[in-house]
């Protein structure tokens, strides 16, 4: 296996660099208008840490790289002071939000957002947007479409994370096969899926599990998951079931497409994988120089080449008392580079701004050199042009349409319904649920916040009635 260095062992020169770079840090980036100056002493909180670093340094490290590179904020901005907070999962979030103790400014991951947005629990960005002129083109158009809603921009993006394939090129050696080529088509894919076999096995393709990860291939269809509206489901289209058709009928029904699981392309059981791109060192890592292997773009389908993409989102609490210093914390996070560069640089997490990735590809290379010459051209080309679609938000209830989508695909896999049955059968109860939130009374940060208080009173009267009932019991007994 080539030469493989851990995150951890490049922890240590990347925050000499980093730090010592740390202002300044705008070149091949936008430029944006200087924020607002804000008035001394104001003090914001940040929640900065997320959960896929958790395996990668401990706590206190994290802290004392992003204490630093707070300070060299705090330095650009004079008089704006920052507050380290824990990280929260989306609940504890949600809870903190409404109780009035969240940070000012947290990360969350993209699936989350349709919960903070739609309860009213975070910041408008829209006028800030305008105000200071930012360039939205800094963005992936995928990344830029998964944060904006009929109502309005409410986050922007923290990083991207698009999905291509791992192709074992060793097993198509062994079979005689020749090689796809770049602009291969998704027949082509199903086609060179469906006659690979290694001593009688199956090796085929693994997709990752669910109907979430079918969204890119029905973008790449000319289809939509939800309407204009981001509410009810559209699967039961002309092109949702020619989408449809294609990968359980073609693909997935004859059985030589493995789904789910990870990392199968390992063990000789896939010779095709979707992989995402922060999952690239460990599966270099695993396959090293061992085999032969490369990295391909998604296929090319009848309207775009698309595939999954995955993100994550900054955003600014509702109820915060700070909104100007901390949307200037938001620029600084988001919209200026220097942040995005140390998280890249120090834990290799792919970069939003477009501009950065082929730095975060050089980045990925110095880790693991051997990844030169795979392919890794396809990861920028993907995250530059927007090969994908956002990843889909119910404007009403999204657990609850997710786990029709669930049973759906459930009953897909094991050929109880068909493609157009099943997904007219499940954009119905879709629709039945988006249109019961409808007519629900509109959420807002007030209207929580009113309601937890009349509980904490109606909790508060109970209690006191129970330990009345329980002194007069204890009378009694004496």
């Amino acid at each position: 296996m080539g030469a493989v260095h851990t995150r951890r062992r490049c922890f240590g020169a990347a925050c000499v660099v980093l730090v010592g770079g740390a202002l300044g840090l705008e070149a091949g980036c936008a430029r944006f208008a200087r924020p607002v100056p804000q008035q001394p002493k104001v003090t914001v909180t940040v929640s900065m840490d997320v959960s896929a670093l958790q395996a990668l340094s401990t706590p206190q490290v994290r802290a004392g790289l992003y204490r630093q590179f707070l300070s060299a904020f705090e330095a650009e901005q004079a008089g704006i002071r920052v507050r380290l907070a824990g990280f929260l999962g989306t609940d504890a979030m949600v809870a903190a939000i409404i109780a009035g103790s969240a940070p000012d400014v947290f990360p969350s991951p993209a699936p989350a957002y349709s919960q903070f947005f739609q309860k009213g629990l975070l910041l408008p960005l829209d006028a800030y947007l305008r105000r200071d002129q930012v360039d939205m083109g800094i963005w992936s158009p995928t990344l830029v479409s998964a944060f904006q809603t009929r109502q309005g921009t409410f986050a922007l993006s923290r990083d991207i994370n698009p999905w291509i394939y791992a192709i074992r090129l060793d097993i198509l050696d062994q079979l005689g096969m020749n090689y796809p080529s770049a602009d291969w088509t998704h027949t082509e894919f199903a086609q060179l899926a469906g006659s690979l076999s290694v001593s009688g096995q199956r090796v085929g393709v693994v997709f990752q599990p669910g109907a979430l990860d079918f969204v890119g291939i029905l973008h790449g269809f000319g289809g939509a998951w939800t309407n204009g509206a981001r509410t009810s489901q559209t699967l039961a289209t002309a092109a949702g079931i020619q989408a449809g058709r294609w990968l359980f009928e073609d693909l997935v029904w004859p059985g030589f497409a493995a789904i789910g699981g990870d990392f199968h392309i390992r063990t000789n059981t896939a010779a095709m994988e979707e992989i995402q791109a922060n999952s690239l060192l460990s599966l270099y890592q695993q396959l090293g120089d061992r085999v032969k292997w490369t990295l391909y773009p998604p296929p090319v389908y009848p309207r775009r080449r698309s595939g999954n993409v995955g993100a994550a989102f900054w955003a600014i609490s509702a109820g915060t008392a700070q909104p100007e210093a901390s949307w200037t914390l938001l620029q600084w996070l988001a919209i200026q580079p220097a942040f995005q560069r140390m998280m890249m640089k120090a834990f290799l997490f792919p970069p939003a701004l477009t501009a950065l990735i082929a730095e975060w590809i050089a980045d990925i290379q110095v880790v693991a050199p051997g990844l030169t010459g795979k392919g890794l051209r396809w990861v920028q080309q993907s995250a530059s042009q927007g090969w994908g679609a956002p990843q889909p938000y119910f404007a009403y209830d999204t657990p609850q349409a997710f786990a029709v989508d669930a049973k759906l695909w459930q009953a897909l896999q094991q050929r109880r319904t068909s493609v157009q049955t099943g997904f007219t059968q499940a954009d119905q109860q879709v629709d039945a649920i988006e249109q019961a939130g409808a007519r629900a009374p509109a959420v807002t940060l007030r209207s929580l916040r009113a309601a937890r208080a009349r509980s904490s009173v109606a909790s508060a009267s109970v209690s006191g009635h129970s330990a009345s009932g329980s002194g007069q019991s204890s009378a009694a007994a004496g």
